[in-house]
């Protein structure tokens, strides 16, 4: 049971990593905001999720909560 829920851990995790680097970003976050260069927000980005974005947006929130409910079962078999 718990080689399970060890290998259930590594395989969620990894998928909750690939899903949180494949959502795109809409603001430049440190790189361009730390070197003075100004940021114009494209026209197509709204500030809302639309397609991709929207289905991985809820992909990466569940995939946190199974993650987070493996990690207490885990401790509790521990």
């Amino acid at each position: 049971m718990t080689l399970a829920l060890i290998i259930g851990e590594i395989v969620i995790g990894l998928a909750l990593i690939a899903a949180i680097i494949l959502q795109t970003g809409y603001t430049p976050g440190m790189s361009g905001g730390a070197f003075g260069g100004g940021f114009v927000q494209p026209s197509g980005y709204s500030g809302k999720k639309q397609g991709v974005d929207e289905l991985l947006a809820r992909v990466t929130v569940i995939l946190a909560i199974v993650f987070a409910l493996i990690t207490l079962f885990l401790a509790k078999s521990w």
